[in-house]
C-alpha cells in the first residue's frame, strides 16, 4: 500500500478511536440524566460524517465497508446506551469498574459489541459456545485451544473466500459488457430459478463466510493479545437449521449485531413519540418495518463505501420488504393453528421433517428473491468481487485449492466439531 493508503488508514483509525472513546467517556463520567450526553449523537454523527468518505476513498472492500457500519451502528448505540435506556458507570459489569482504565475500557466495549456479550443487556438469540469446548469443563474456553479452533477455521474460511472471488471474477469477465447496471424482472422460470440460487449461494454462504471471517480474525488478535476473554466470543452466527423461517433466518441465524440498537431506537419512536398500544399488532410490526429501514439506511450508506451509487443499491427494497415476508409466515403460522385446532402455534419440540422442508423452501425462495436487487450491483463490478487480499488459487490453481478445502473442512468437523 501507498503512503497514501497508509495515511488514509491511520486517519480512519483515529476517527474510530475518538468514536468509541466520546461516548464512553461520557457514560462512566456523566449522570443518565445529563445535558451533556446529547452531544455524543452530534460528534458522532459528525464523526461518521468525516470517516465515511475515508472508507470510500479506500474501499471497495469488505473491510471499509465494516468500518462504514462499525461508525454508523456507535451512532445508534450512543441513542441507546446514553438517552433512550440511559447506562453510567454503575451499570458497568462486575469486577470491571475499579480503576477509570478498567471502566474506560468496559464502556469501550459496550459500544464497540452491540451483542452485549456477558452483559445484562446481551442480545436474546447471542449463540452459545460450541459443544467442543465442553469436554474441558470450564467456566470458559481454554484459551489456547481456542485460538487453535479459531485460526484453523479462519484459514479455511479464507481459502474457501479465495476460491468464490476466484470463480466470481471468472464468471464476471464472461459477462462483461452485457449486463445492465440494473437487475431485469422479467426473465424465465429458469433463470429466476439460476438467480435465486446465485443469490442464496452470495448471502447464505459467502456473505455468511465473509462476515464471520472478519470477525473471527478480530477474536484472534483480541484474545491473542490478552485484551479479551475466549468467554466474551462466542460464534457470530447461528446453526443454518435455524433459518428454516423468514423470522428464524434474521433472529437465530443471521448475526445480531444491529438488534439491540436498532430495536432501542425504533421502541423509542413507536412507545414514546407515536404511542402505539403495547402489545398491538399496529405497534409490533412497526417496529419490525423500523429496524429494517435503519438497516436498510445502513447498508445503502455501506454500498455507497463499495461504489454503488444509491440509485443504482437495492437495499432499501430487500430489508424493507423483509417485514412483509414476516407477516406472511406469521399469518400462515396463525391460520394453519386454526385449521389444526391447536392452541398455541409456537413450536415447542423439534418440528417435524416435512415441516422443515416446506420452512426452508419457502424462506429460501423469499430471501432468493427479494435479495436480488441487494447483491446484483456488486455482481457487476469485478472490483467488489476481490473478497481476500491474496489470492492462493491462482498459483495452485482451483482444482488443487478445492481438494484442500475439502479435506480440511471434513477435518475440521471431526477434529473440532464445526457445525454448520
Amino acid at each position: 500500500m501507498d503512503r497514501a493508503g497508509s495515511v488514509l488508514i491511520l486517519h480512519i483509525a483515529c476517527l474510530y478511536a475518538a468514536q468509541c472513546l466520546i461516548p464512553a467517556i461520557l457514560l462512566i463520567a456523566t449522570p443518565k440524566r445529563s445535558i451533556l450526553r446529547y452531544l455524543s449523537v452530534p460528534c458522532t454523527v459528525l464523526i461518521a460524517h468525516y470517516a465515511i468518505p475515508v472508507a470510500t476513498a479506500l474501499g471497495p472492500g469488505f473491510v471499509w465497508c465494516e468500518s462504514a457500519r462499525l461508525f454508523l451502528t456507535i451512532v445508534f448505540q450512543c441513542l441507546h446506551l446514553l438517552l433512550i435506556n440511559p447506562k453510567d458507570g454503575e451499570d458497568l459489569p462486575s469486577g470491571q469498574s475499579q480503576t477509570f482504565g478498567s471502566r474506560l475500557f468496559a464502556a469501550t466495549r459496550l459500544f464497540t459489541d452491540p451483542r452485549g456479550i456477558h452483559t445484562p443487556w446481551q442480545v436474546k438469540n447471542a449463540p452459545s459456545q460450541p459443544e467442543y469446548y465442553n469436554r474441558w469443563d470450564r467456566r470458559e474456553p481454554p484459551r489456547a485451544r481456542f485460538l487453535t479452533r479459531q485460526i484453523s477455521i479462519a484459514i479455511w474460511q479464507y481459502l474457501t473466500l479465495d476460491v468464490f472471488a476466484t470463480l466470481a471474477l471468472q464468471q464476471n469477465r464472461e459477462q462483461s459488457g452485457t449486463l445492465p447496471p440494473i437487475p431485469r424482472w422479467d426473465i424465465s422460470t429458469e433463470q429466476w430459478i439460476e438467480r435465486i440460487i446465485s443469490n442464496i449461494m452470495a448471502g447464505f454462504v459467502v456473505s455468511r463466510i465473509l462476515i464471520d471471517f472478519h470477525h473471527r480474525v478480530f477474536s484472534i488478535i483480541l484474545v491473542g493479545l490478552g485484551l479479551d476473554s475466549p468467554a466474551n466470543c462466542p460464534p457470530l452466527f447461528g446453526r443454518a437449521l435455524d433459518a428454516d423461517t423468514v423470522r428464524g433466518f434474521w433472529a437465530k441465524f443471521w448475526h445480531q449485531l444491529l438488534q439491540r440498537p436498532l430495536t432501542s431506537v425504533s421502541g423509542f419512536i413507536t412507545w414514546n413519540l407515536l404511542g402505539l398500544p403495547a402489545g398491538s399488532l399496529l405497534r409490533r410490526y412497526t417496529n419490525v418495518l423500523m429496524v429494517f429501514f435503519f438497516s436498510a439506511v445502513l447498508h445503502v450508506i455501506i454500498d455507497l463505501v463499495q461504489g454503488i451509487p444509491t440509485q443504482e443499491s437495492g437495499a432499501m427494497l430487500f430489508f424493507t420488504t423483509a417485514p412483509l415476508g414476516l407477516m406472511i409466515e406469521d399469518g400462515i403460522v396463525y391460520i394453519w393453528g386454526l385449521a389444526s385446532g391447536a392452541k398455541n402455534t409456537s413450536q415447542k419440540g423439534p418440528k417435524p421433517i416435512w415441516q422443515r422442508v416446506l420452512g426452508f423452501l419457502w424462506s429460501m425462495a423469499w430471501l432468493g428473491v427479494t435479495s436480488t436487487g441487494f447483491f446484483y450491483p456488486n455482481t457487476i463490478r469485478p472490483q467488489n468481487q476481490v473478497l481476500v487480499p491474496f489470492s492462493v488459487a491462482s498459483h495452485i490453481g482451483l482444482a488443487a485449492q478445492a481438494g484442500v478445502l475439502l479435506v480440511g473442512g471434513a477435518l475440521l468437523a471431526k477434529v473440532f466439531e464445526v457445525e454448520v
